[in-house]
């Protein structure tokens, strides 16, 4: 396992070398769950941000510390002021990251530029259910349990209005 410690204090030293100035973290995570993203930061009422970052960026060897380090840097430009969304501001700094350092942060990064060409992500799960509209023939496949799979017999249809649903476990 690579030293998170290590690399999170790497980056905020290249960040801040280069005059970015990053909010207030007060905490950083390894987030064991995490399928289908490699990091995450959240803004807490009070201005501070919580940072998490994916297990898999750095348990798997196949990733590179490098890469980790994008995605850490990636996290720490959110903190930034006016920097919640990947435009503007964010767009800039992330920029200026790539020139000075030869990094490649952007807003989304696959497995297979990680280096993890088989990476799989919670979009990869199976169909769970397949509803078809008894009117026109509409189908709407779903992955998970929602309110449509729960409540189904009280929506219409998207194409034809008609609420004639009809449930098939996949």
């Amino acid at each position: 396992m690579k030293d998170f410690n290590r690399l999170i204090t790497e980056s905020m030293k290249e960040v801040t070398h280069v005059g970015i100035k990053p909010g207030n973290i007060t905490s950083w995570t390894i987030n064991k769950r995490a399928k289908s993203r490699w990091g995450l930061c959240k803004q807490n009422p009070d201005k501070t941000f919580e940072i998490q970052i994916a297990e898999t960026l750095l348990t798997d060897d196949r990733i590179t510390e490098k890469s980790c380090k994008e995605t850490i840097i990636h996290e720490i430009l959110h903190t930034c002021r006016n920097c919640m969304k990947h435009t503007g501001q964010w767009k800039y700094y992330a920029e200026v990251m790539n020139q000075v350092y030869g990094y490649n942060i952007k807003r989304v990064t696959t497995g297979i530029e990680k280096g993890v060409e088989d990476y799989k992500s919670n979009s990869s799960m199976a169909i769970k259910y397949i509803f078809t509209c008894g009117n026109c023939g509409a189908t709407i496949y779903r992955k998970r349990d929602s309110q449509f799979t729960k409540n189904y017999r009280k929506y219409g249809c998207g194409r034809c209005g008609a609420v004639a649903w009809q449930k098939k476990m996949a």
